[in-house]
């Protein structure tokens, strides 16, 4: 009974380490530049862990979950141009979804340009929407929202 004991411990540990890295496998980090008075870039850098890969923003039907960006939430601010990844994603045929896919296997930086329209109150809000996989398994799409407020 001991040993069966001891044996449901360990697994139990090691289910919620392996979750627990998958929950870490992507971060994000956003800083802001201001290149004039009135206008600056936004850099969303996604933190890849190794063995990871974060999935592209332009992904097929019925696989995982495209990276997308949201700056909606934002106030006093107006983007200007499209959101420009750092270096093309690569593509590469996924068994788990026997597809070919984009992603990212390493970190990467995101980079938007906007214009303050109102300084007054004035924050960006970016809201991630992101998935990643590494060759056993997949972590579940995920929402993280990151907030810089002018001073």
């Amino acid at each position: 009974m001991k040993r069966f004991t001891l044996f449901c411990l360990i697994t139990l540990l090691t289910v919620v380490a392996a979750a627990a890295q998958g929950s870490n496998a992507i971060r994000w980090r956003m800083s802001v530049k201001m290149t004039s008075d009135t206008e600056g870039v936004i850099t969303l850098r996604a933190v890849v862990q190794q063995g990871w890969h974060l999935y592209s923003t332009q992904l097929p039907a019925n696989g995982p979950k495209p990276t997308k960006f949201d700056f909606s939430q934002s106030v006093g601010i107006k983007t200007v141009g499209k959101l420009t990844p750092s270096r093309s994603p690569l593509t590469v045929h996924d068994e788990m979804f026997d597809m070919d896919l984009k992603w990212w296997d390493s970190n990467v930086e995101f980079t938007q340009k906007f214009k303050i329209v109102n300084r007054s109150g004035a924050k960006v809000v970016a809201t991630v929407n992101f998935m990643g996989c590494n060759n056993e398994t997949c972590m579940p799409p995920k929402t993280e929202t990151l907030t810089y407020i002018f001073k």
